[in-house]
């Protein structure tokens, strides 16, 4: 086992999480990367800069991390399926009478009982448009014309979700003394929109926001 392959999984054994590297991308690590590993084992740098590579790692498919053993899957009738850590707390699924819409969510039971608990949703839609794009127009419209100066788009950005092209929003809502706020993971899938999010009280954001994060990227759809 290569150096690096060592220190990763000292790095993040404490976690509970089971570990898996691609070997397709063993001889593609770049260099950079294992002499970082090097240099962390050597005490050269500290933990967060050596952690930093770790993550990009994951982020870059090198390493996957399963889930915990407290952890289970929320499956929605085998079309997707996304990790449920054992603090986060299953609801009812909203679905709407006409059936072009399933939301799934889960609350963080540390914030069941807040005026805005900590929520991560899979929100399953007919696409309005011809595409992604047009579907957004067209929601970006609805939240305007109901929430107006109340919501506050405050990034966007493209990514890869499950292999699929689509959007990164972040946002925030405040309404009287109220303050929500957002990230969401957005794509199109065969005539649906698939929206994961992770919204909270915007006091209370960044508490949870490491493992929201962490938890939407173990969204995928079920073959």
């Amino acid at each position: 086992m290569n150096t690096w392959v060592i220190l990763t999984i000292v790095a993040v054994l404490g976690s509970g999480l089971t570990i898996s590297v691609a070997s397709s991308q063993s001889d593609a690590i770049p260099d950079w990367i294992k002499t970082a590993a090097g240099w962390w084992s050597e005490g050269a740098i500290g933990d967060a800069d050596y952690l930093a590579n770790v993550q990009w790692l994951v982020d870059e498919g090198y390493i996957t991390l399963g889930a915990s053993e407290d952890s289970t899957f929320v499956v929605r009738e085998s079309l997707y399926r996304i990790e449920q850590p054992s603090a986060w707390e299953r609801q009812i699924p909203n679905i709407d009478e006409m059936g072009e819409s399933i939301r799934d969510s889960m609350v963080h039971t540390d914030t069941i009982e807040n005026d805005i608990p900590a929520t991560i949703s899979v929100t399953m839609s007919r696409i309005m448009g011809e595409n992604i794009d047009e579907h957004r127009e067209w929601g970006m419209e609805l939240i305007q014309e109901y929430l107006g100066d109340a919501f506050n788009h405050t990034s966007v950005s493209t990514a890869i979700i499950d292999g699929n092209s689509g959007y990164v929003d972040e946002y925030t809502v405040v309404i009287f003394n109220f303050g929500i706020q957002g990230i969401s993971y957005s794509f199109e899938h065969e005539g649906m929109i698939y929206e994961v999010k992770y919204e909270s009280d915007i006091a209370d954001y960044d508490t949870h926001l490491a493992e929201a994060e962490r938890i939407i990227k173990t969204f995928q759809l079920e073959d």
